[in-house]
């Protein structure tokens, strides 16, 4: 027959199954495995074991829920159940002796801590099985035989003593007991249970005591109890007690197991897992070369230096440091003298350190000073300059004279209100735009322009999420002929209609786009809306031709005329010509020769094209020379104004001027009077635009405003009246 204890190991990690599993079979047991709380439940169905080793973080099923499941069936209770668990927190544990648990061991773990365990769980486990059983037996033993009952006694391995529960007075003890703590049978008996106990430890045995009823049928755990031995020392014990029938008393059974050993090497591993952990927490928070706190203990000091500094309305500077070329110093003296090279600017760089400053090592050659109570950037450049001037000295090894210079990255706190991690990356972007500008240099992270490029990122954000719910909207302005008394078309002007803001004007969002190629999106969107809305008019019996304004950058795409083209095919029932094509005369046209291409093929498609805003840039007559637009639109500013400036009258006249003589069309902007109207056809400018005409309005305004146009004054001025 096979006495050797069956084990269940429970663990989801095979690696961890396999190392407990090799550590159990250096014992005479059999030892079986379950990488889940489902299959170690089928497998104790099938084959019960006499002690279970259970992990506590398991998918689909905890280790807490496993042993909940085992203590609630009868045959499975009385399974022990020691949990293993990296989880170290006082609830954890609770939660484990909760569910039923009897040990928690923490992991890492040692394996003679693991055996010992084991051992002495199983020991208890059968001394309780065992107990139960003798108790049983020693019932019917009295009726049949008192010597068959003394021989149980007395070859029992654990020490026992039998005890009046009322006098406390100890009626007999076993070998075991008077071997364990020296004393010989008659010191023992009739002598009070108290005599080998400390006080404290008397007192919480009165109370277990008083605790087991006359029937109770529960073995209760002693804990822990130091005994005194006969020869003074300590012994560690601990076991059971238990209610039991003997003639003439109430009594109690104490049975005790020699803990000594194991308490020694408990002891011990309690010591190694504390040197463990301080090395662990050293590892974690400081860098192993140089012995500088390292980035996660770099940011916690960052976070109490943010504190302090709103506490004393001092500056508080983050300087990120990164030795120039130290990679090719690496590659030509090898890691030994480039590790020396290390230490030595830690060295140099605490001996700049001022009280309450922090340095940390955060890369290979990457540091970071931490500055506290700085009130100037006088005092800011004064400290780096003398980090800079100590850097540069001379590192003499034995093979070696080396001489490095170092970029510094710095921003400063509270012009940067940035979080900890913030503030590190913003003062490695600085470092990065030194080496960038010329190495050996500081550069200081511009707040403000950070400030300014993040709110432009979420403005661009904010306008994408817009264009997909469709907030963007159009609004139309007449273009009219007076000579011919016609209507020329109309220009499509985007408005946002914001949530919470109202209808916004361009310029409250488009410049934000200028240098984004969210711009390219948006202008396709204009583009497509204003011939869908063509299309829509001449459903309604109105033929318009509509202008839209796109961004350079979105004419100067190198698929630009591509796009156009998938738009216009999306609408083929907007005829040719229907669609003119308006770009800033102000605009950076780097390249004349490409814009002119695509004119050129715009012209191909039936597309026109505009230069709006003429004569506010710096290179109209490059521009009219080189392009050939179709119009050129005065700036409404000229207009507006060439009443009383004889310059503004002097452009205008000029630009109507060069449109006659370069044979363009010319569009006025921004005529609001008929004193404006009648000056213009003066010089010889008849195509008008402006709020004197009609301000822009609603596509759905357009056919009534077309249907009411020319009104009298207008006529009249057309007619020379």
């Amino acid at each position: 027959m096979d006495d050797r204890a069956d084990i269940l190991v429970v663990d989801d990690n095979p690696i961890n199954l396999q190392v407990l599993s090799d550590i159990l079979r250096r014992e005479p047991f059999r030892v079986h495995a379950a990488l889940s709380g489902d299959v170690a439940l089928r497998a104790v169905a099938k084959r019960r074991p006499d002690l279970v080793l259970l992990d506590v973080k398991m998918p689909e099923m905890s280790g807490f829920e496993v042993c909940r499941r085992l203590k609630a069936d009868v045959a499975t209770r009385d399974i022990p159940v020691i949990f293993i668990s990296a989880m170290n927190e006082v609830e954890d544990k609770v939660m484990a002796f909760g569910a039923g648990g009897i040990d928690y061991v923490t992991k890492p773990f040692q394996a003679e801590e693991v055996l010992a365990r084991v051992r002495t769980h199983l020991e208890l486990n059968g001394i309780k099985r065992d107990l139960e059983r003798r108790v049983a037996e020693r019932t019917r033993a009295l009726e049949e035989s008192e010597a068959r009952y003394r021989v149980l006694f007395e070859d029992s391995p654990l020490a026992v003593i039998v005890y009046d529960a009322d006098t406390w007075k100890i009626v007999e003890v076993n070998g075991a007991c008077t071997r364990m703590l020296g004393y010989p049978r008659q010191r023992w008996v009739g002598s009070s249970l108290g005599f080998m106990l400390e006080r404290e430890q008397r007192d919480a045995m009165r109370a277990l005591s008083r605790n087991l009823t006359e029937h109770s049928e529960e073995a209760v755990l002693t804990g822990h109890l130091r005994l005194s031995h006969a020869d003074g020392r300590q012994v560690e014990t601990e076991g059971i007690v238990q209610c039991v029938a003997y003639p003439g008393c109430r009594a109690h059974i104490l049975m005790l197991q020699d803990i000594t050993e194991r308490r020694k090497i408990e002891e011990q591993l309690r010591l190694e897992a504390r040197e463990h952990r301080l090395k662990l927490e050293f590892s974690l928070h400081y860098d192993a070369l140089t012995g500088l706190p390292n980035r996660m203990l770099l940011t916690e000091r960052i976070r109490q230096g943010v504190a302090q500094a709103k506490q004393t309305g001092c500056w508080m500077a983050v300087c990120y440091i990164d030795l120039d070329g130290f990679a090719s110093l690496n590659a030509a003296h090898g890691q030994e003298i480039s590790d020396h090279l290390l230490i030595n600017t830690a060295e140099c760089l605490r001996g700049c350190l001022r009280g309450g400053d922090t340095l940390a090592r955060v890369g290979g050659d990457e540091f970071v000073l931490l500055v506290l109570g700085i009130n100037s950037h006088m005092e800011l450049t004064a400290f780096l300059d003398n980090v800079s001037a100590r850097l540069s000295e001379p590192f003499v090894s034995d093979t070696a004279v080396i001489t490095v210079s170092a970029s510094i990255g710095v921003t400063i706190y509270p012009q940067d209100s940035a979080d900890a991690d913030t503030l590190l990356r913003h003062a490695d972007q600085s470092m990065m735009r030194a080496k960038q500008l010329g190495k050996g240099r500081q550069e200081l992270f511009d707040a403000e322009g950070d400030r300014r490029v993040r709110e432009q990122y979420e403005s661009i954000e904010l306008m994408r999420a817009a264009l997909s719910r469709r907030e963007f909207v159009l609004y139309y302005q007449p273009k009219v002929d007076l000579e011919t008394r016609t209507i020329t078309g109309v220009e499509a002007l985007i408005r946002w209609s914001h949530p919470e803001r109202g209808l916004l004007p361009p310029g409250a969002f488009l410049p934000a786009i200028e240098e984004d190629a969210f711009a390219v999106d948006l202008g396709d969107w204009v583009i497509g809306e204003a011939l869908a809305q063509v299309a829509r008019w001449r459903t309604q019996g109105l033929a318009l031709c509509v202008s839209v304004n796109i961004a350079a950058q979105h004419l100067l795409q190198n698929d630009f005329i591509e796009r156009l083209q998938a738009l216009l095919a999306a609408h083929p029932e907007v005829p040719t010509g229907s669609l003119e094509i308006e770009v800033l005369e102000s605009s950076r046209l780097d390249n004349i020769e490409h814009v002119e291409r695509v004119i050129v093929a715009c012209r191909a498609h039936g597309v026109g094209f505009s230069l709006d805003d003429f004569g506010t840039g710096y290179s109209s007559l490059t521009y009219l020379r080189a392009l050939s637009a179709d119009t050129l639109k005065i700036d409404q500013s000229f207009i507006r104004n060439m009443m009383e400036d004889k310059g503004d009258l002097a452009i205008v006249s000029g630009v109507i001027g060069l449109a006659s003589a370069f044979d363009r069309q010319v569009v006025a902007e921004g005529v609001e009077t008929l004193e404006h109207a009648r000056l213009l056809l003066s010089l010889g400018c008849h195509q008008f635009q402006g709020y004197g005409i009609a301000r822009p309005m609603p596509a759905e305004d357009v056919p009534g405003w077309v249907a009411r146009w020319p009104d009298p004054s207008w006529l009249a001025l057309a007619e020379g009246r």
